[in-house]
Protein backbone atom coordinates (compact mmCIF):
# COMPACT_ATOMS: atom_id res chain seq x y z
CA UNK A 1 0.00 0.00 0.00
CA UNK A 2 0.97 3.50 -0.79
CA UNK A 3 1.35 5.66 2.12
CA UNK A 4 1.55 9.54 0.64
CA UNK A 5 3.36 11.36 3.12
CA UNK A 6 4.36 15.01 2.31
CA UNK A 7 8.20 15.13 1.30
CA UNK A 8 10.52 18.27 0.25
CA UNK A 9 12.02 15.33 -2.14
CA UNK A 10 9.91 16.03 -5.29
CA UNK A 11 10.86 18.33 -8.18
CA UNK A 12 9.36 21.41 -8.01
CA UNK A 13 8.62 22.37 -11.68
CA UNK A 14 11.17 25.14 -12.46
CA UNK A 15 9.35 27.81 -14.68
CA UNK A 16 9.70 31.95 -14.99
CA UNK A 17 7.66 32.05 -11.77
CA UNK A 18 9.96 30.44 -8.79
CA UNK A 19 7.15 30.60 -6.20
CA UNK A 20 3.91 28.96 -8.05
CA UNK A 21 5.30 25.71 -8.02
CA UNK A 22 6.40 25.72 -4.00
CA UNK A 23 2.56 27.34 -3.14
CA UNK A 24 1.20 24.73 -4.72
CA UNK A 25 3.24 21.92 -3.08
CA UNK A 26 2.66 23.31 0.07
CA UNK A 27 -1.54 23.30 -0.41
CA UNK A 28 -0.84 19.26 -0.83
CA UNK A 29 1.72 18.74 1.71
CA UNK A 30 -1.17 20.80 4.43
CA UNK A 31 -4.42 18.82 2.74
CA UNK A 32 -2.44 15.52 2.84
CA UNK A 33 -1.61 16.26 6.94
CA UNK A 34 -5.08 17.35 7.79
CA UNK A 35 -6.51 14.09 6.75
CA UNK A 36 -3.73 11.80 8.39
CA UNK A 37 -1.77 11.13 5.33
CA UNK A 38 -4.92 9.41 3.34
CA UNK A 39 -5.92 10.36 -0.09
CA UNK A 40 -9.22 11.10 0.69
CA UNK A 41 -10.99 11.52 4.11
CA UNK A 42 -12.53 8.70 6.09
CA UNK A 43 -16.29 7.87 5.27
CA UNK A 44 -17.96 9.09 8.11
CA UNK A 45 -20.26 6.71 10.45
CA UNK A 46 -23.13 4.72 9.60
CA UNK A 47 -25.80 6.89 11.46
CA UNK A 48 -24.15 10.45 9.73
CA UNK A 49 -23.93 8.72 6.32
CA UNK A 50 -27.77 7.69 6.33
CA UNK A 51 -28.77 10.98 7.57
CA UNK A 52 -26.36 12.89 4.23
CA UNK A 53 -28.15 10.29 1.96
CA UNK A 54 -31.44 11.13 3.24
CA UNK A 55 -30.67 15.08 3.00
CA UNK A 56 -29.58 14.00 -0.45
CA UNK A 57 -32.80 12.02 -1.42
CA UNK A 58 -35.15 15.00 0.00
CA UNK A 59 -32.90 17.33 -2.22
CA UNK A 60 -33.14 15.58 -5.26
CA UNK A 61 -37.08 14.94 -4.68
CA UNK A 62 -37.26 18.89 -4.39
CA UNK A 63 -35.11 18.99 -7.72
CA UNK A 64 -37.96 16.35 -9.22
CA UNK A 65 -40.63 18.01 -8.06
CA UNK A 66 -39.34 21.91 -9.04
CA UNK A 67 -38.52 20.17 -12.72
CA UNK A 68 -42.69 18.03 -12.96
CA UNK A 69 -44.13 21.41 -12.10
CA UNK A 70 -42.11 23.20 -14.64
CA UNK A 71 -42.50 20.69 -17.08
CA UNK A 72 -46.42 20.67 -16.23
CA UNK A 73 -46.08 24.79 -16.95
CA UNK A 74 -44.41 24.43 -20.30
CA UNK A 75 -47.26 21.61 -21.34
CA UNK A 76 -49.81 23.47 -19.90
CA UNK A 77 -48.50 27.04 -21.42
CA UNK A 78 -47.73 25.01 -24.89
CA UNK A 79 -51.50 23.62 -24.45
CA UNK A 80 -52.68 26.94 -24.41
CA UNK A 81 -51.50 28.37 -27.34
CA UNK A 82 -52.50 25.39 -29.67
CA UNK A 83 -55.93 25.88 -28.24
CA UNK A 84 -56.02 30.04 -28.80
CA UNK A 85 -54.32 28.97 -32.49
CA UNK A 86 -57.21 26.39 -33.19
CA UNK A 87 -59.67 28.70 -32.04
CA UNK A 88 -58.39 31.67 -33.75
CA UNK A 89 -58.35 29.27 -37.50
CA UNK A 90 -62.07 27.91 -36.21
CA UNK A 91 -63.32 31.68 -35.90
CA UNK A 92 -61.92 32.36 -38.90
CA UNK A 93 -63.24 30.11 -41.23
CA UNK A 94 -66.39 29.95 -39.36
CA UNK A 95 -66.53 33.54 -40.56
CA UNK A 96 -66.09 32.67 -44.46
CA UNK A 97 -68.32 29.58 -44.12
CA UNK A 98 -71.28 32.05 -42.61
CA UNK A 99 -70.62 34.39 -45.09
CA UNK A 100 -71.03 31.47 -47.91
CA UNK A 101 -74.15 29.89 -46.05
CA UNK A 102 -75.58 33.49 -46.11
CA UNK A 103 -74.94 33.83 -49.95
CA UNK A 104 -76.11 30.47 -51.13
CA UNK A 105 -79.75 31.34 -48.40
CA UNK A 106 -80.00 35.09 -49.75
CA UNK A 107 -79.84 33.41 -53.69
CA UNK A 108 -81.96 30.40 -53.58
CA UNK A 109 -84.24 32.32 -51.20
CA UNK A 110 -84.46 35.19 -54.19
CA UNK A 111 -85.06 32.20 -56.55
CA UNK A 112 -87.69 30.43 -54.89
CA UNK A 113 -89.93 33.61 -54.43
CA UNK A 114 -89.23 34.82 -57.97
CA UNK A 115 -90.50 30.86 -59.30
CA UNK A 116 -93.68 31.51 -56.29
CA UNK A 117 -94.15 34.53 -58.11
CA UNK A 118 -93.92 33.17 -61.76
CA UNK A 119 -96.89 30.26 -60.77
CA UNK A 120 -98.97 33.01 -58.43
CA UNK A 121 -98.89 35.07 -61.57
CA UNK A 122 -99.74 32.03 -63.66
CA UNK A 123 -102.39 30.89 -61.61
CA UNK A 124 -104.41 34.30 -61.30
CA UNK A 125 -104.15 34.97 -65.20
CA UNK A 126 -105.94 30.97 -65.31
CA UNK A 127 -108.17 32.30 -62.99
CA UNK A 128 -109.06 35.45 -64.40
CA UNK A 129 -110.75 33.54 -67.72
CA UNK A 130 -112.32 31.33 -64.91
CA UNK A 131 -114.26 34.84 -63.73
CA UNK A 132 -114.68 36.10 -66.77
CA UNK A 133 -116.57 32.77 -67.51
CA UNK A 134 -119.13 32.89 -64.53
CA UNK A 135 -120.90 35.74 -66.46
CA UNK A 136 -121.60 33.26 -69.47
CA UNK A 137 -124.26 30.99 -66.59
CA UNK A 138 -127.23 32.09 -66.48
CA UNK A 139 -128.16 30.02 -62.62
CA UNK A 140 -127.38 32.73 -59.99
CA UNK A 141 -127.21 29.62 -57.89
CA UNK A 142 -124.41 28.44 -59.87
CA UNK A 143 -122.43 31.25 -60.32
CA UNK A 144 -122.55 32.40 -56.83
CA UNK A 145 -121.54 28.90 -56.00
CA UNK A 146 -118.67 28.89 -58.65
CA UNK A 147 -117.82 32.29 -57.33
CA UNK A 148 -117.06 30.96 -54.22
CA UNK A 149 -114.99 27.61 -55.05
CA UNK A 150 -112.60 30.27 -57.19
CA UNK A 151 -112.41 32.46 -54.15
CA UNK A 152 -111.41 29.77 -51.90
CA UNK A 153 -108.45 28.63 -54.22
CA UNK A 154 -107.33 32.22 -54.61
CA UNK A 155 -107.26 32.11 -50.73
CA UNK A 156 -105.69 28.37 -50.09
CA UNK A 157 -103.10 29.04 -53.26
CA UNK A 158 -101.71 32.36 -51.85
CA UNK A 159 -101.49 31.41 -48.38
CA UNK A 160 -99.84 28.01 -49.12
CA UNK A 161 -97.72 30.30 -50.92
CA UNK A 162 -96.92 32.23 -48.23
CA UNK A 163 -96.70 29.32 -46.00
CA UNK A 164 -93.46 27.89 -48.19
CA UNK A 165 -91.81 31.27 -48.03
CA UNK A 166 -92.37 30.94 -43.87
CA UNK A 167 -91.37 27.56 -43.62
CA UNK A 168 -88.30 28.10 -45.91
CA UNK A 169 -87.14 31.25 -43.84
CA UNK A 170 -87.52 29.24 -40.78
CA UNK A 171 -85.15 26.41 -42.42
CA UNK A 172 -82.81 29.22 -43.20
CA UNK A 173 -82.65 30.52 -39.07
CA UNK A 174 -82.46 26.83 -38.14
CA UNK A 175 -79.34 26.58 -36.20
CA UNK A 176 -77.97 23.59 -36.12
CA UNK A 177 -76.02 22.23 -32.98
CA UNK A 178 -73.33 19.96 -33.26
CA UNK A 179 -71.88 17.94 -29.92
Amino acid sequence: MLKNTPTTGYPVPKKNHPGIGSQNQETVNITLARYGNRSFPAMPDWSRRRRIRGHLRKELEKGFEFRLKRLSLELERALHQVREETNHALVMNKAHLRKERMEYFANSYNEMVERFNDLAEEFLRSLDSRFERLNRYKNDAIREREEMRLNNTVDTFLSSLDQLIDEYRSIISEQVDHQ
